[in-house]
C-alpha cells in the first residue's frame, strides 16, 4: 500500500488520505492479511513499513511546483523500485499521478483509489491508463465515475471512520465549519450565513500555505468577532468536542468534491449537515433526513433554520450503515479478491 509522503499515518490533524489508509491497513492486518505500507518513518502502523523520507514533507506543499514534484516523484520511485524487487499479490496506490507512472510498468495487479477530482486537466493523463488492464480504479463516490466513464473502474468504496471515536450528542448551541480555507471550500459563505441568521459559528482548519493565508485575511478575517470565531487547526479530543457540542455543520462548498469525510464525521456525532448540491454531497447527506442539500444560497440559509427538525439518531445510523471503517475494509477486501480471481 503506497501513500504520499506529506503526512504521517495516521495524521495528527490534517490528512484525510492518511487517516483512511491507517484504518484500512489496520483493518486488513486484523483480518490476517500481510500488509506493507510504503510511507514515511514517523508513521505508526502494525503493518510492515518501507520508508524513504523520515518525517512529514508537508512543508513542500507550499514550495514551487518543481520542489513539490521532486519530493512526490522521489518517494514514489523509491517505493516502486522496492516493490519491483519483491513478490506482492496486489498493489494499492493512494498517491496521485506519480504512483501511476511507476505502476504502469509492473506486471502485478494495481488498485488505485482516486482521492482527487478528475478535472478536465487530468483527463488526458488518466485516459492513457485505459490501455493498461492490470490497473483498476476505485472511486470514493459514484459521482466521481461520471467524470471519466472510460476508466477501468472496479468499485465505488466510500471512505470510512472509526465510529467508536466519535461521541454522539443530541445537544449543541453553535454552528461549525471545519476544513480547508479556500474559495472551493468557501467557509466565507458559512460566515455570511451565520451573520444573516445571527447564529454563533466556530471555524476550524489549517491556514498554513500562502494561498490559505491570503484567502483567510481577505475573506474570513472581516467576519470574526464575538459570534464568529476561528480556533485554528484541531485534532483528537478538541476535534471531537467541536463536533459533539455543535448543532449543525455548515459545508457550503463551491466545487464538485469527490467525497467529504467531515460530513461523515459530523453525522457520526449526530449533527445535521447543510451543504450545496455539488459532486458527492447528495450521496453522503440524505436530504431532509440527515441534513439538507441546497441548490441556492437562499435555500441554504432557509435550511439552516430547520436543522432542529433533523433527527440526530438518523445521522448516526447513516454513518453506521454506510461509512464505518469496517464497511470500508470489507469492501476493499472484496475488491482485492475480485481482481485476484478469488472468492
Amino acid at each position: 500500500m503506497v501513500v504520499p509522503p506529506w503526512f504521517k499515518v495516521p495524521p495528527d490533524k490534517y490528512g484525510g488520505i492518511e487517516a483512511v489508509v491507517s484504518l484500512l491497513a489496520e483493518g486488513l492486518v486484523d483480518k490476517g492479511h500481510e500488509v506493507i505500507l510504503f510511507t514515511i518513518s514517523s508513521s505508526t502502523t502494525r503493518a510492515e513499513k518501507f520508508t524513504f523520507f523520515a518525517d512529514e514533507m508537508k512543508a513542500y506543499l507550499d514550495k514551487p511546483p518543481s520542489n513539490f514534484l521532486n519530493i512526490a516523484v522521489t518517494h514514489s520511485l523509491a517505493s516502486y523500485i522496492e516493490i519491483s524487487r519483491g513478490q506482492y499479490d496486489i498493489i494499492h496506490d493512494h498517491t496521485w499521478k506519480e504512483g501511476l507512472c511507476s505502476a504502469a510498468f509492473l506486471d502485478v495487479p494495481v488498485v488505485h483509489t482516486l482521492h482527487s477530482p478528475l478535472g478536465e486537466e487530468n483527463k488526458q493523463f488518466y485516459s492513457l491508463l485505459t490501455r493498461l488492464p492490470h490497473i483498476a480504479f476505485v472511486t470514493i463516490s459514484d459521482y466521481q465515475q461520471t467524470c471519466l466513464p472510460v476508466l477501468n473502474y472496479v468499485s465505488t468504496i466510500y471512505n470510512g471512520i472509526d465510529l467508536s471515536l466519535y461521541p454522539y450528542s443530541e445537544e449543541g448551541d453553535y454552528l461549525f465549519y471545519i476544513g480547508r480555507f479556500n474559495p472551493q471550500k468557501a467557509p466565507h459563505l458559512a460566515c455570511e450565513i451565520a451573520k444573516r441568521l445571527g447564529e454563533k459559528l466556530i471555524l476550524a482548519g489549517k491556514v498554513n500555505e500562502q494561498a490559505e493565508r491570503d484567502y483567510f485575511d481577505q475573506y474570513i478575517q472581516p467576519y470574526l468577532g464575538s459570534d464568529i470565531r476561528f480556533i485554528g487547526e484541531v485534532g483528537g479530543e478538541d476535534k471531537m468536542n467541536l463536533f459533539s457540542r455543535g448543532k449543525g455543520y455548515l459545508y457550503p462548498i463551491q466545487w464538485d468534491e469527490p467525497f467529504g469525510i467531515t460530513m461523515v464525521e459530523a453525522m457520526a456525532c449526530g449533527k445535521p449537515v447543510v451543504t450545496f448540491r455539488r459532486g458527492s454531497t447528495p450521496e453522503v447527506v440524505a436530504d431532509g433526513v440527515t441534513g439538507f442539500v441546497a441548490d441556492t444560497m437562499d435555500e441554504l440559509v432557509d435550511d439552516v433554520k430547520h436543522i432542529g427538525d433533523i433527527s440526530p439518531r438518523k445521522c448516526r445510523e447513516r454513518v453506521e450503515n454506510m461509512f464505518t471503517s469496517a464497511v470500508m475494509v470489507d469492501n476493499y477486501e472484496r475488491t482485492y479478491f475480485q481482481l485476484l480471481g478469488k472468492k
